[in-house]
C-alpha cells in the first residue's frame, strides 16, 4: 500500500464524517414531519435506487461471496440503528450519542479476539482521547447524565458493538469484494428491512411528502450513497481502528453545522471535546512507540 493511497483513504473517511455531520440538522428537522422508521426506509431505498444507476462503477459482476458479505454488513447496520432507536426510549439523547460513540474503543478491542490483532498503544490512547472528546461534546458533564446505567444505556452500549463490528468486517471484506456491489447489497439489505418494518407499522413506504423531499434527497445521496461507496473502497487502505477514530469527527462537524445553520451555541465543553477528538487522531497517526 502506498502512502498516497492511505492519505486518500483518510481524506475520504473525513469526508464521510463531514457528510454525516452536515446532514444531522437536516434529519432532525425532517423527523418533525415523518416517523423515524418511514424516513429510514425511504432514505435507504432511495439510496439503493440511486446507487443502482451507477452500475458502470462496478468492475466485476455480483457473486455469492459479495452478496453474503454485503447482507451481513447491512444486517449489522440495521441492528445498530434499531438498538440506538430503542435506547432513546429509556435514556437521554446525550447518553445514547456518547455510548454509541464508544465504538471507537470497541473496534481495537474486538479486533484482538476476532482477527488475532495486537492492541496497539497509539490506537488505544487515541481512542481514549476521542471518547473523552465525545463525552464533552454530548454534554454529559453537568447535564443529561442519568446517574447510573439503565436499560436504554445498555441498548446503546450494545449498539456501539454492532457499529464496531460493521467497521471491522468492512475492513476485512473491502479488499475481497467489488466495492460497488458491496455497497449496493448493503443498502438493499438495509432499505429492505426498514421498508418491511415501516409497512408492518402501517406507513406507506412509497408515499411522497414534499416537505421532506429536500432532506430525503440530501440524506440519501450525501449521507448514504457516497459514504457507503467511500467506506467500502478506502478501508482497503485504512485500518478499522483509524476508521472508527476518524468517524468521531461526526459530532464535531454536526456541532459546527448546528452552530452555522441553526444558530445553536457551541460551549466551552463542546470546543474542548472537539479538541480532544482531534488530539486523539494526531496521537494515533503520529505516535510511534520506541522511536
Amino acid at each position: 500500500m502506498t502512502k498516497n493511497k492511505r492519505l486518500l483513504g483518510l481524506s475520504g473517511l473525513v469526508l464521510v464524517a463531514f457528510f454525516w455531520g452536515m446532514t444531522f440538522t437536516v434529519i432532525k428537522g425532517a423527523l418533525d414531519d415523518v416517523a423515524v422508521s418511514l424516513f429510514l426506509a425511504q432514505r435507504f431505498l432511495l439510496a439503493f435506487g440511486l446507487l443502482l444507476l451507477g452500475r458502470p462503477l462496478a468492475k466485476g459482476s455480483l457473486n455469492t461471496y459479495t452478496l453474503g458479505r454485503g447482507m451481513l454488513l447491512g444486517g449489522l447496520v440495521v441492528a445498530g440503528y434499531a438498538l440506538q432507536t430503542v435506547a432513546l426510549i429509556d435514556t437521554t439523547a446525550s447518553n445514547t450519542a456518547f455510548l454509541t460513540g464508544l465504538n471507537v474503543v470497541w473496534v481495537p478491542i474486538l479486533a484482538v479476539p476476532l482477527f488475532k490483532r495486537r492492541l496497539e498503544m497509539p490506537k488505544a490512547v487515541g481512542a481514549v482521547l476521542a471518547v473523552g472528546g465525545i463525552y464533552l461534546m454530548c454534554g454529559l458533564m453537568g447535564k443529561g447524565g442519568s446517574g447510573g446505567m439503565n436499560q436504554g444505556d445498555l441498548y446503546a452500549l450494545v449498539c456501539a458493538v454492532f457499529f464496531a463490528l460493521h467497521i471491522l468486517y468492512t475492513g476485512r471484506y473491502a479488499g475481497r469484494c467489488d466495492s460497488y456491489w458491496l455497497a449496493v447489497v448493503q443498502l438493499g439489505t438495509i432499505g429492505g428491512i426498514f421498508g418491511v418494518t415501516a409497512l408492518l407499522k402501517g406507513y406507506p413506504v412509497f408515499s411522497w411528502k414534499p416537505e421532506i423531499a429536500g432532506a430525503l434527497l440530501l440524506c440519501s445521496f450525501f449521507a448514504t450513497v457516497l459514504p457507503f461507496l467511500i467506506q467500502t473502497t478506502v478501508q482497503k487502505w485504512v485500518s478499522p481502528s483509524d476508521t472508527a477514530l476518524i468517524f468521531c469527527l461526526e459530532p464535531v462537524f454536526a456541532a459546527l453545522f448546528a452552530w452555522g445553520l441553526a444558530g445553536e451555541a457551541m460551549g466551552r465543553m463542546a470546543l474542548g471535546g472537539a479538541a480532544l477528538i482531534l488530539c486523539g487522531m494526531v496521537v494515533s497517526e503520529t505516535w510511534r512507540p520506541g522511536k
